[in-house]
């Protein structure tokens, strides 16, 4: 009897660990993300504004995970060394590879109906700027935004926000704290 007691427990705490994804509706989600300009006034600005981020789409499977990865590498040849010999000088040169781009990771959870969509995205983006100073190489900017959001299916959500408050040096505005923010918006579809 006691035997028959813990299979009926063991049994019912499996069943309460089953995972959520079992309980989801079994279909395809389509999953969008879009960086967007929001202005706050009239700015005219001489420095370089930023690349927004692509607007990228993706199917997945409700519950599953995806990444998708837009890039490049990009080989960087250098001088390593410059010597002298008896039978002359010499230049040596080196190349490394290095990659531009951004991977977006998301995982939408929906549980059907008119309930939210539970949003697990990783997006990370890299990109190479010019040599400063006596350096030959580029430098790498890496940046990453990674979080978990609710959102309702088929509106856009903004996760993310760059600017707003003063503006930058070199920016001229119609108003004294107007800045162009930036924001990262996501949209789940259940087509």
């Amino acid at each position: 009897m006691a035997t028959t007691a813990f299979t009926l427990l063991a049994g019912a705490a499996l069943a309460l660990a089953l995972p959520a994804l079992a309980q989801l509706p079994q279909r395809n989600l389509a999953v969008e993300l879009r960086q967007i300009s929001e202005p706050d006034g009239n700015t005219v600005s001489t420095q370089p504004v930023a690349a927004p981020l692509a607007s990228q789409r993706i199917q997945v499977r409700n519950g599953e995970k995806a990444t998708l990865t837009l890039g490049q590498n990009v080989p960087i040849r250098f001088v390593q060394s410059v010597g002298s010999g008896r039978d002359g000088s010499g230049v040596s040169y080196g190349m490394v590879w290095m990659q531009a781009g951004q991977s977006m990771a998301v995982q939408p959870r929906w549980p059907g109906g008119g309930q939210p969509v539970k949003i697990d995205i990783d997006v990370q983006s890299s990109s190479l700027q010019a040599p400063s100073g006596n350096a030959e190489l580029p430098s790498q900017a890496r940046s990453q935004l990674a979080t978990s959001v609710s959102a309702p299916l088929g509106q856009w959500v903004t996760v993310a926000a760059t600017g707003g408050g003063q503006a930058a040096p070199g920016t001229y505005s119609s108003e004294a704290a107007a800045d162009t923010r930036q924001l990262v918006q996501i949209r789940v579809l259940a087509p």
